[in-house]
C-alpha cells in the first residue's frame, strides 16, 4: 500500500506543474474508480473501451486540471501506482522503451538530457520537457528505428515511485527529479531528432500530402 506520504508528494508535484494520476495497484493502467469513473471497460473486457477511456480523461483532465482538493481525494488511502499526465501545461514526456535507445538518442542531446527530470523505468527512460505548442502522444522514432512513446496530449507514463508487479519499479535519477530542476523547453519533437513515425512513412506522407496542413 502507498504510505500516506504519497498524497502529499502528487499534491506537491501539482504545484510544480504536474497532474499525478492513480493507477491500479501493481500495473499501469488508470484507477478509474479512484477517480470516480464507471470502469465500463472491466465490465465488458473491452479494449476499445480501454483506450477510449484512458485517451478521454487524459485529454480532458489537461485541458481542464483537478484541483489540489481532487489530487487528495483520489489518493487519500490510496493502495496503487502513480502516473503523470502528459500535455499538461505542454508537458511531453519521451518514454524510451530500453536503456540502449535512451543511450543513443543521449548521445546527441546530453545537454538536454541533463538538465531536465528524468526517471528510470523498468526497462528504459523518462524525459520531461515542455514544448512551446500543444503536441499529440504518438509512437516515437529516432531516425528509422521506433524506441518508444511520445506522451503528450491524451497520455501518460507510469511515475516514480511506482512498482510494477513483477517488482520492477520507476525512480527519478539524482539530482533530476521535478523538485530539483524544471523541464527544458524545447520547439518540438524534430529539434530533438525525434518523429511520431518513421523517417520513410514521414517522407512518403509528405509526397502524398497527407497528415500536413497550411498554418493559418
Amino acid at each position: 500500500m502507498l504510505p500516506k506520504i504519497e498524497t502529499d508528494y502528487a499534491v506537491r508535484l501539482l504545484a510544480q506543474g504536474y497532474i499525478c494520476l492513480p493507477l491500479r495497484a501493481g500495473g499501469k493502467h488508470l484507477d478509474l474508480e479512484a477517480m470516480g469513473y464507471d470502469p465500463l471497460h472491466l465490465q465488458t473486457r473491452r479494449k476499445d473501451l480501454k483506450e477510449l477511456a484512458f485517451c478521454s480523461i487524459a485529454f480532458q483532465l489537461s485541458q481542464k486540471p483537478p484541483t489540489g482538493g481532487d489530487i487528495e481525494r483520489w489518493f487519500r488511502d490510496f493502495a496503487g501506482n502513480v502516473g503523470i499526465l502528459g500535455g499538461f501545461s505542454n508537458l511531453l514526456i519521451l518514454d524510451f522503451d530500453n536503456a540502449a535507445a535512451y543511450r543513443g538518442w543521449f548521445g546527441i542531446h546530453g545537454e538536454i538530457a541533463k538538465h531536465t527530470p528524468v526517471a528510470r523505468s523498468p526497462n528504459g527512460f523518462h524525459v520531461y520537457l515542455r514544448t512551446r505548442e500543444p503536441t499529440v502522444s504518438s509512437s516515437l522514432h529516432f531516425g528509422m528505428r521506433r524506441v518508444g512513446h511520445a506522451k503528450a496530449l491524451g497520455g501518460y507514463v507510469v511515475g516514480s515511485p511506482s512498482v510494477l508487479k513483477d517488482g520492477s519499479s520507476y525512480s527519478w535519477l539524482e539530482n533530476q527529479s521535478p523538485f530539483d530542476v524544471k523541464p527544458q523547453l524545447v520547439e518540438n519533437l524534430a529539434s530533438l531528432s525525434l518523429r511520431p513515425v518513421s523517417l520513410l512513412k514521414h517522407y512518403y506522407d509528405r509526397v502524398r500530402n497527407r497528415g500536413f496542413f497550411e498554418r493559418q
